[in-house]
Protein backbone atom coordinates (compact mmCIF):
# COMPACT_ATOMS: atom_id res chain seq x y z
CA UNK A 1 0.00 0.00 0.00
CA UNK A 2 1.24 3.41 -0.95
CA UNK A 3 1.54 6.45 1.22
CA UNK A 4 -1.43 8.19 -0.10
CA UNK A 5 -3.70 4.91 0.33
CA UNK A 6 -2.46 4.25 3.94
CA UNK A 7 -3.54 8.27 4.91
CA UNK A 8 -6.85 7.81 3.34
CA UNK A 9 -7.25 4.43 5.26
CA UNK A 10 -6.56 6.23 8.42
CA UNK A 11 -8.59 9.35 8.02
CA UNK A 12 -11.84 8.20 8.80
CA UNK A 13 -10.49 6.20 12.23
CA UNK A 14 -8.66 9.54 12.88
CA UNK A 15 -11.74 12.03 11.90
CA UNK A 16 -13.91 9.76 14.06
CA UNK A 17 -11.83 9.82 17.05
CA UNK A 18 -11.89 13.92 16.92
CA UNK A 19 -15.18 13.76 16.69
CA UNK A 20 -16.07 11.42 19.12
CA UNK A 21 -14.02 13.13 21.82
CA UNK A 22 -15.65 16.61 20.31
CA UNK A 23 -18.95 15.25 21.32
CA UNK A 24 -18.00 13.78 24.81
CA UNK A 25 -16.53 17.73 25.68
CA UNK A 26 -19.77 18.67 24.35
CA UNK A 27 -21.91 16.69 26.71
CA UNK A 28 -23.08 13.96 24.94
CA UNK A 29 -22.72 10.73 27.21
CA UNK A 30 -21.98 7.95 24.20
CA UNK A 31 -21.11 8.13 20.82
CA UNK A 32 -21.24 6.07 18.27
CA UNK A 33 -20.75 6.15 14.34
CA UNK A 34 -23.39 4.33 12.02
CA UNK A 35 -23.31 4.16 8.15
CA UNK A 36 -25.56 6.08 6.23
CA UNK A 37 -27.10 2.69 4.37
CA UNK A 38 -31.06 2.88 3.86
CA UNK A 39 -32.89 1.69 6.94
CA UNK A 40 -34.21 -1.36 4.70
CA UNK A 41 -36.04 -3.75 7.56
CA UNK A 42 -37.01 -1.00 9.73
CA UNK A 43 -38.60 0.65 7.11
CA UNK A 44 -40.42 -2.93 6.32
CA UNK A 45 -41.45 -3.03 9.72
CA UNK A 46 -42.56 0.80 9.71
CA UNK A 47 -44.99 0.23 7.23
CA UNK A 48 -45.98 -3.13 8.15
CA UNK A 49 -46.72 -1.27 11.72
CA UNK A 50 -48.63 1.57 10.13
CA UNK A 51 -50.35 -0.14 8.41
CA UNK A 52 -51.93 -2.31 11.16
CA UNK A 53 -53.06 0.76 12.42
CA UNK A 54 -50.48 1.35 15.22
CA UNK A 55 -49.86 5.13 14.61
CA UNK A 56 -53.17 6.14 12.75
CA UNK A 57 -53.32 9.14 15.14
CA UNK A 58 -49.45 10.46 13.87
CA UNK A 59 -50.21 10.28 9.95
CA UNK A 60 -47.38 8.41 8.72
CA UNK A 61 -47.44 8.58 5.18
CA UNK A 62 -45.09 6.70 2.86
CA UNK A 63 -43.06 9.72 1.96
CA UNK A 64 -42.00 10.89 5.22
CA UNK A 65 -41.11 7.10 6.16
CA UNK A 66 -39.26 6.60 3.57
CA UNK A 67 -37.69 9.87 4.95
CA UNK A 68 -36.97 8.86 7.73
CA UNK A 69 -35.32 5.58 6.55
CA UNK A 70 -33.31 6.65 4.18
CA UNK A 71 -30.83 9.07 5.10
CA UNK A 72 -29.68 10.23 1.88
CA UNK A 73 -32.65 11.35 1.06
CA UNK A 74 -32.45 13.74 3.87
CA UNK A 75 -28.70 14.43 3.16
CA UNK A 76 -27.60 13.77 -0.53
CA UNK A 77 -24.41 12.07 -0.45
CA UNK A 78 -24.62 11.38 3.43
CA UNK A 79 -22.01 8.78 4.34
CA UNK A 80 -22.21 8.34 8.26
CA UNK A 81 -24.44 8.98 10.95
CA UNK A 82 -22.97 10.34 14.30
CA UNK A 83 -25.63 8.82 17.16
CA UNK A 84 -25.36 10.46 20.62
CA UNK A 85 -27.58 9.48 23.91
CA UNK A 86 -27.50 11.63 26.69
CA UNK A 87 -28.92 10.33 30.28
CA UNK A 88 -31.65 12.02 31.49
CA UNK A 89 -31.52 9.89 34.76
CA UNK A 90 -32.38 11.78 37.86
CA UNK A 91 -32.21 9.41 41.02
CA UNK A 92 -35.69 10.43 42.47
CA UNK A 93 -38.87 8.96 43.68
CA UNK A 94 -41.43 9.16 40.66
CA UNK A 95 -44.97 9.81 41.78
CA UNK A 96 -47.23 6.84 41.76
CA UNK A 97 -49.68 7.38 38.63
CA UNK A 98 -52.78 5.52 40.55
CA UNK A 99 -52.64 7.19 43.96
CA UNK A 100 -55.73 9.75 44.94
CA UNK A 101 -55.36 12.73 45.19
CA UNK A 102 -54.53 16.50 43.49
CA UNK A 103 -51.17 15.78 42.42
CA UNK A 104 -50.84 14.55 38.63
CA UNK A 105 -47.49 12.28 37.51
CA UNK A 106 -45.15 13.77 34.98
CA UNK A 107 -43.29 11.44 32.61
CA UNK A 108 -39.27 11.67 34.19
CA UNK A 109 -37.84 12.77 30.67
CA UNK A 110 -40.37 16.14 30.73
CA UNK A 111 -39.47 16.53 34.49
CA UNK A 112 -36.63 19.18 33.42
CA UNK A 113 -35.89 21.27 30.15
CA UNK A 114 -36.65 20.58 26.94
CA UNK A 115 -34.45 18.27 25.94
CA UNK A 116 -34.84 19.41 22.14
CA UNK A 117 -33.24 22.85 22.92
CA UNK A 118 -30.52 21.43 25.46
CA UNK A 119 -29.71 19.32 23.15
CA UNK A 120 -29.80 20.56 19.82
CA UNK A 121 -27.56 23.74 20.87
CA UNK A 122 -24.80 20.91 21.51
CA UNK A 123 -25.58 18.64 18.67
CA UNK A 124 -25.60 22.33 16.34
CA UNK A 125 -22.19 22.60 18.29
CA UNK A 126 -21.11 19.27 17.24
CA UNK A 127 -22.36 19.85 13.75
CA UNK A 128 -19.90 23.09 13.29
CA UNK A 129 -17.15 21.47 14.63
CA UNK A 130 -17.50 18.80 12.12
CA UNK A 131 -17.77 21.70 9.41
CA UNK A 132 -15.14 23.92 10.29
CA UNK A 133 -12.83 21.46 11.12
CA UNK A 134 -13.21 19.09 7.97
CA UNK A 135 -13.61 21.00 4.87
CA UNK A 136 -15.95 20.69 2.35
CA UNK A 137 -18.21 17.95 4.83
CA UNK A 138 -22.01 19.05 5.46
CA UNK A 139 -24.05 17.80 8.22
CA UNK A 140 -27.76 17.65 9.16
CA UNK A 141 -28.78 17.71 12.50
CA UNK A 142 -31.57 15.43 14.08
CA UNK A 143 -33.34 14.94 16.97
CA UNK A 144 -36.67 13.97 17.67
CA UNK A 145 -37.99 15.56 15.05
CA UNK A 146 -35.97 15.73 12.45
CA UNK A 147 -35.71 12.71 9.49
CA UNK A 148 -33.89 9.70 11.32
CA UNK A 149 -35.32 6.22 12.80
CA UNK A 150 -33.07 7.82 15.76
CA UNK A 151 -33.55 4.04 17.27
CA UNK A 152 -32.38 2.04 14.54
CA UNK A 153 -29.19 4.24 14.07
CA UNK A 154 -28.10 4.11 17.54
CA UNK A 155 -28.84 0.19 17.69
CA UNK A 156 -26.94 0.67 14.07
CA UNK A 157 -24.30 2.44 15.94
CA UNK A 158 -23.33 0.12 18.92
CA UNK A 159 -24.93 2.53 21.60
CA UNK A 160 -28.15 0.42 22.44
CA UNK A 161 -29.94 -2.53 21.82
CA UNK A 162 -33.80 -2.58 20.81
CA UNK A 163 -35.73 -3.49 24.13
CA UNK A 164 -39.32 -5.38 23.79
CA UNK A 165 -41.17 -2.08 25.14
CA UNK A 166 -39.53 -0.21 21.83
CA UNK A 167 -37.16 1.77 23.56
CA UNK A 168 -33.56 1.13 23.38
CA UNK A 169 -31.47 0.37 26.05
CA UNK A 170 -27.93 1.51 27.18
CA UNK A 171 -25.43 -1.11 29.31
CA UNK A 172 -24.61 2.16 31.21
CA UNK A 173 -27.97 4.45 31.32
CA UNK A 174 -31.01 2.14 30.63
CA UNK A 175 -33.38 3.87 28.39
CA UNK A 176 -33.13 7.01 30.66
CA UNK A 177 -31.69 8.28 27.26
CA UNK A 178 -32.02 11.36 24.56
CA UNK A 179 -30.72 9.92 21.52
CA UNK A 180 -29.57 12.72 18.62
CA UNK A 181 -27.89 12.19 15.51
CA UNK A 182 -26.00 14.34 13.24
CA UNK A 183 -26.01 13.00 9.41
CA UNK A 184 -22.69 14.09 7.49
CA UNK A 185 -21.15 13.59 4.53
CA UNK A 186 -17.73 12.76 6.31
CA UNK A 187 -17.04 9.34 5.95
CA UNK A 188 -16.43 7.79 9.48
CA UNK A 189 -15.52 4.56 10.81
CA UNK A 190 -18.63 2.57 11.67
CA UNK A 191 -19.09 0.39 14.78
CA UNK A 192 -20.79 -2.40 15.58
CA UNK A 193 -23.73 -3.51 16.71
CA UNK A 194 -24.26 -4.64 20.32
CA UNK A 195 -24.72 -8.25 20.72
CA UNK A 196 -26.93 -7.80 23.58
CA UNK A 197 -30.84 -8.49 24.01
CA UNK A 198 -33.78 -8.89 26.58
CA UNK A 199 -33.32 -12.54 26.33
CA UNK A 200 -36.28 -13.94 28.07
CA UNK A 201 -37.92 -10.86 30.16
CA UNK A 202 -41.04 -9.68 28.95
CA UNK A 203 -41.37 -7.62 32.48
CA UNK A 204 -42.69 -4.35 30.05
CA UNK A 205 -45.09 -6.55 28.22
CA UNK A 206 -46.53 -7.69 31.41
CA UNK A 207 -46.95 -4.42 33.75
CA UNK A 208 -48.19 -1.97 30.81
CA UNK A 209 -51.21 -0.71 32.25
CA UNK A 210 -53.23 -1.72 28.75
CA UNK A 211 -51.55 -4.26 26.97
CA UNK A 212 -49.85 -1.76 24.57
CA UNK A 213 -46.48 -3.84 24.29
CA UNK A 214 -46.86 -6.59 21.69
CA UNK A 215 -43.79 -9.17 20.83
CA UNK A 216 -40.69 -7.69 19.29
CA UNK A 217 -40.99 -3.90 20.01
CA UNK A 218 -43.93 -3.54 18.57
CA UNK A 219 -46.13 -0.76 20.56
CA UNK A 220 -49.87 0.03 19.88
CA UNK A 221 -49.76 3.43 19.58
CA UNK A 222 -53.90 3.45 19.63
CA UNK A 223 -53.23 1.71 23.52
CA UNK A 224 -50.54 3.89 24.81
CA UNK A 225 -50.57 5.80 27.69
CA UNK A 226 -47.85 8.03 26.42
CA UNK A 227 -49.39 8.64 23.38
CA UNK A 228 -52.84 9.14 24.75
CA UNK A 229 -51.18 11.71 26.95
CA UNK A 230 -50.01 13.66 23.63
CA UNK A 231 -52.30 13.36 21.26
CA UNK A 232 -54.77 15.99 19.96
CA UNK A 233 -58.67 15.38 20.14
CA UNK A 234 -60.59 13.76 22.82
CA UNK A 235 -58.94 10.61 24.94
CA UNK A 236 -61.23 7.59 23.36
CA UNK A 237 -63.63 6.69 26.81
CA UNK A 238 -62.15 3.03 27.08
CA UNK A 239 -58.40 4.70 28.24
CA UNK A 240 -59.69 7.30 30.43
CA UNK A 241 -59.70 5.79 34.19
CA UNK A 242 -56.72 3.50 32.56
CA UNK A 243 -54.60 6.92 32.77
CA UNK A 244 -55.01 7.49 36.29
CA UNK A 245 -53.69 10.74 37.46
CA UNK A 246 -51.11 10.91 34.55
CA UNK A 247 -50.72 14.48 33.77
CA UNK A 248 -47.91 13.89 30.74
CA UNK A 249 -46.27 10.58 29.30
CA UNK A 250 -45.86 7.12 30.91
CA UNK A 251 -42.81 5.61 32.99
CA UNK A 252 -44.42 2.17 33.28
CA UNK A 253 -42.43 0.19 31.02
CA UNK A 254 -39.39 1.78 31.88
CA UNK A 255 -40.16 1.57 35.62
CA UNK A 256 -40.17 -2.23 36.08
CA UNK A 257 -37.43 -3.19 33.16
CA UNK A 258 -34.63 -4.90 34.93
CA UNK A 259 -31.78 -3.25 32.93
CA UNK A 260 -32.98 0.35 34.51
CA UNK A 261 -32.66 -0.97 37.87
CA UNK A 262 -29.07 -0.56 37.38
CA UNK A 263 -28.43 2.32 35.37
CA UNK A 264 -25.48 5.20 36.19
CA UNK A 265 -26.03 8.40 37.31
CA UNK A 266 -25.08 10.88 34.73
CA UNK A 267 -24.10 14.51 35.87
CA UNK A 268 -27.10 16.46 33.59
CA UNK A 269 -28.56 19.54 36.56
CA UNK A 270 -30.62 20.79 32.97
CA UNK A 271 -32.42 17.78 32.68
CA UNK A 272 -33.47 17.54 37.01
CA UNK A 273 -37.14 18.10 38.15
CA UNK A 274 -37.59 21.75 37.68
CA UNK A 275 -38.89 23.37 41.27
CA UNK A 276 -42.47 24.46 39.41
CA UNK A 277 -42.73 21.08 37.90
CA UNK A 278 -41.22 18.39 40.29
CA UNK A 279 -42.09 14.68 39.50
CA UNK A 280 -45.70 15.75 39.26
CA UNK A 281 -48.11 18.95 39.80
CA UNK A 282 -51.23 20.54 41.06
CA UNK A 283 -53.97 19.17 38.82
CA UNK A 284 -56.40 22.06 39.91
CA UNK A 285 -53.78 24.77 38.64
CA UNK A 286 -53.02 23.14 35.45
CA UNK A 287 -56.62 22.65 35.02
CA UNK A 288 -57.37 26.42 35.53
CA UNK A 289 -54.45 27.75 34.07
CA UNK A 290 -54.80 31.11 31.77
CA UNK A 291 -52.27 30.91 28.76
CA UNK A 292 -49.69 33.24 30.47
CA UNK A 293 -48.92 31.12 33.38
CA UNK A 294 -49.03 27.84 30.41
CA UNK A 295 -46.15 29.37 29.05
CA UNK A 296 -44.18 30.66 32.01
CA UNK A 297 -44.67 26.67 33.96
CA UNK A 298 -44.25 24.83 30.65
CA UNK A 299 -42.58 26.71 28.23
CA UNK A 300 -39.00 25.90 29.09
CA UNK A 301 -40.39 22.09 29.34
CA UNK A 302 -41.33 19.02 26.45
CA UNK A 303 -44.36 19.40 27.46
CA UNK A 304 -45.37 22.63 25.60
CA UNK A 305 -45.39 21.69 21.87
CA UNK A 306 -49.47 20.10 22.28
CA UNK A 307 -50.70 23.16 23.75
CA UNK A 308 -52.32 24.07 26.45
CA UNK A 309 -55.94 22.93 26.15
CA UNK A 310 -53.93 19.13 25.89
CA UNK A 311 -52.29 19.72 29.44
CA UNK A 312 -55.76 20.79 30.36
CA UNK A 313 -57.88 17.95 29.10
CA UNK A 314 -55.23 15.79 30.68
CA UNK A 315 -55.69 17.37 33.65
CA UNK A 316 -59.09 16.92 33.84
CA UNK A 317 -59.25 13.12 33.05
CA UNK A 318 -56.81 12.76 36.22
CA UNK A 319 -58.95 14.63 38.72
CA UNK A 320 -61.48 12.20 37.76
CA UNK A 321 -59.65 9.48 38.54
CA UNK A 322 -58.81 11.47 41.89
CA UNK A 323 -61.21 9.74 43.94
CA UNK A 324 -60.69 13.44 45.65
CA UNK A 325 -64.15 15.35 46.28
CA UNK A 326 -62.04 18.62 46.84
CA UNK A 327 -61.50 17.93 42.74
CA UNK A 328 -65.66 18.91 42.09
CA UNK A 329 -65.01 22.65 42.29
CA UNK A 330 -62.46 23.03 39.35
CA UNK A 331 -64.41 20.80 37.66
CA UNK A 332 -67.22 23.00 37.82
CA UNK A 333 -65.39 25.99 36.91
CA UNK A 334 -63.18 23.93 33.93
CA UNK A 335 -67.27 23.40 32.66
CA UNK A 336 -67.23 27.39 31.09
CA UNK A 337 -63.86 26.98 29.69
CA UNK A 338 -63.88 28.24 26.32
CA UNK A 339 -62.19 24.99 24.48
CA UNK A 340 -65.14 22.15 23.91
CA UNK A 341 -62.01 19.40 24.70
CA UNK A 342 -61.23 20.99 28.21
CA UNK A 343 -65.09 21.18 28.86
CA UNK A 344 -65.75 17.69 27.33
CA UNK A 345 -63.43 16.22 29.64
CA UNK A 346 -64.17 18.03 32.68
CA UNK A 347 -68.32 16.86 32.34
CA UNK A 348 -66.60 13.27 31.90
CA UNK A 349 -64.47 13.90 35.05
CA UNK A 350 -67.66 14.71 37.18
CA UNK A 351 -69.26 11.80 36.09
CA UNK A 352 -66.63 9.98 38.14
CA UNK A 353 -66.46 11.98 40.80
CA UNK A 354 -70.57 12.33 41.68
CA UNK A 355 -72.37 14.47 44.18
CA UNK A 356 -75.06 17.06 44.04
CA UNK A 357 -72.60 19.69 42.75
CA UNK A 358 -71.78 17.85 39.82
CA UNK A 359 -74.57 16.53 39.25
CA UNK A 360 -76.16 20.25 38.60
CA UNK A 361 -73.26 21.93 37.08
CA UNK A 362 -73.96 19.23 34.05
CA UNK A 363 -77.85 19.61 34.01
CA UNK A 364 -76.74 23.61 34.06
CA UNK A 365 -74.24 23.11 31.41
CA UNK A 366 -76.81 21.33 28.98
CA UNK A 367 -79.01 24.37 29.45
CA UNK A 368 -76.53 26.69 26.96
CA UNK A 369 -73.74 23.69 25.59
CA UNK A 370 -73.71 24.32 21.69
CA UNK A 371 -70.82 21.07 20.72
CA UNK A 372 -72.69 17.82 20.17
CA UNK A 373 -69.63 16.40 21.34
CA UNK A 374 -69.63 18.12 24.73
CA UNK A 375 -73.17 17.66 24.96
CA UNK A 376 -72.77 14.00 24.78
CA UNK A 377 -70.03 13.96 27.14
CA UNK A 378 -72.63 15.44 30.07
CA UNK A 379 -75.51 12.96 28.84
CA UNK A 380 -73.55 10.16 29.51
CA UNK A 381 -72.05 11.69 33.09
CA UNK A 382 -75.37 12.32 34.40
CA UNK A 383 -76.53 8.86 33.18
CA UNK A 384 -73.67 7.62 35.00
CA UNK A 385 -74.69 9.24 38.09
CA UNK A 386 -77.99 7.94 38.13
CA UNK A 387 -76.33 4.87 39.07
CA UNK A 388 -74.76 6.21 42.50
CA UNK A 389 -76.10 5.89 45.89
CA UNK A 390 -76.63 9.69 47.48
CA UNK A 391 -73.31 11.31 48.41
CA UNK A 392 -71.55 10.03 45.25
CA UNK A 393 -70.61 6.32 45.75
CA UNK A 394 -71.00 4.03 43.13
CA UNK A 395 -74.10 1.71 43.98
CA UNK A 396 -71.59 -0.88 42.34
CA UNK A 397 -68.28 -0.53 40.88
CA UNK A 398 -67.16 0.89 37.62
CA UNK A 399 -63.75 0.61 37.92
CA UNK A 400 -62.05 0.15 34.79
CA UNK A 401 -60.70 -3.94 34.34
CA UNK A 402 -57.21 -2.03 32.71
CA UNK A 403 -57.18 0.28 35.42
CA UNK A 404 -57.40 -2.31 38.07
CA UNK A 405 -54.86 -4.64 35.76
CA UNK A 406 -52.49 -6.32 38.44
CA UNK A 407 -48.85 -4.42 38.56
CA UNK A 408 -47.16 -7.08 40.48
Amino acid sequence: MNVASRTRSRQPVESKSRIVAQAKQLGFDLVGVASAQPFVKEERIFKERRDAGFFERWHYGDPIIEANCRPQLALPNARSIVCTATSYYADVKTHDPTASGLAGAVSSYAWGLDYHKVIGRRLRALADFIEREFAGSLCLSCIDTGPMVDRAAAVRAGIAWFGKNGNVLTKRFGSYVFLAELLTTLELEPDEPLQTNCGSCTECIAQCPTGAIGPEGAVDGRRCLSDLTQMKGPIPLEYRRALGNRLWGCDDCQTCCPVNGRQAAASHPEFSPLAHIGTAMDLPSVLLMTTAQFRRRFGPTAMAWRGKAVLQRNAAVALGNSRDRRAVAPLVQALHDRKPLVRGHAAWALGELGGDRAKGALEDLLLGERVAWVRDEAEDALHRLAGQAPGGTKSESTGSPLFQRSRS
